[in-house]
């Protein structure tokens, strides 16, 4: 099920015709979860064998930022039938100075179950920092995100430059956990397979910014509320629309990793995002 959206589409255009709704008006079925993966492929990334109980399970959340830091949907708790399954194998050694050698093999599988890729990642911690999930952690995530995510890239031809508008993408606010990053670089992958051109290299200056301002509701009976409003506006404030969005989650279950969620969210929000681009783009020059 993808993350719903209930409040769609604020034209802030006068004197233009109300700009069609890309999604149902739609209240979620009663204990549908937001945590629920999107429809294009991502990484399911399970808890490292090998690994004391808290390491193996932040090595899994360690690797699933890693993956979003490049742009690939990931997470630790949800997946759906085209979801590829990573599994960490830890080893782990005594140095003569108390320390211990640590190696990860991540191994990737396709929905198939059929290995894809693999990638190794090694560091020196301390025996208490690989018991208790301490510092050299992402170091054994990080170094091999890059290549994973290239095994599972998308196919889709790169935005042509030139006379397409630049959108900037700006870090959300107000989101528990790594929301605010999270939910910001899914929507700029998003916004990415949909061609939209991205002022995100070296002296681009945007035409137009999305801002993201997450509210979560006080828990009752267990549950809270999560808003999402993404709003198209000009570098000066001026705004063009937004698109809103909302649902019940497990109280707390937000508030350390997003993974897949962020994308699931951005994967729809963005068809809003992107007719609010088409009909600014195509309004008369001094709509008003």
């Amino acid at each position: 099920m993808r993350f719903p959206v209930i409040a769609a589409l604020l034209l802030a255009l006068a004197a233009c015709q109300p700009l069609p709704h890309p999604f149902e008006d739609s209240a979620p079925p009663p204990n549908s979860p937001l945590i629920t993966p999107p429809d294009s492929a991502g990484i399911v990334v399970l808890p490292v064998t090998g690994a004391p109980n808290v390491t193996a399970h932040d090595l899994a959340d360690a690797m699933a930022t890693a993956l979003q830091d490049n742009d690939v949907p990931a997470g630790t708790v949800a997946r759906n039938r085209g979801s590829y399954v990573l599994q960490g194998k830890a080893t782990a050694s005594g140095m003569p100075d108390g320390k211990m050698q640590v190696t990860v093999d991540w191994e990737l599988r396709g929905p198939d179950g059929k290995m894809t890729g693999e990638q190794q990642a090694s560091t020196i911690m301390t025996a208490s920092a690989w018991q208790d999930s301490g510092a050299g952690i992402t170091a054994l995530a990080k170094p091999a995100a890059p290549q994973l995510a290239k095994l599972i890239a998308s196919n889709n031809p790169a935005p042509v430059g030139g006379a397409d508008p630049l959108i900037a993408v700006h870090q959300a606010t107000g989101a528990p956990g790594d929301g605010d990053q999270a939910l910001a670089t899914a929507m700029a992958a998003a916004l990415r397979r949909a061609q939209v051109s991205l002022a995100d290299f070296p002296g681009a200056v945007p035409n137009y910014v999305v801002e993201v301002v997450v509210a979560v509701a006080p828990a009752v009976s267990g549950k809270e509320k999560v808003s999402i409003a993404w709003t198209l506006q000009r570098p000066n404030g001026d705004q063009i629309g937004q698109v809103k969005q909302e649902n019940a989650v497990e109280a707390g279950s937000l508030n350390k990793v997003w993974g897949l969620t962020a994308f699931d969210a951005a994967n729809a929000a963005a068809p809003g995002i992107t007719a609010l681009l088409d009909r600014v783009k195509h309004a008369p020059p001094n709509a008003s």
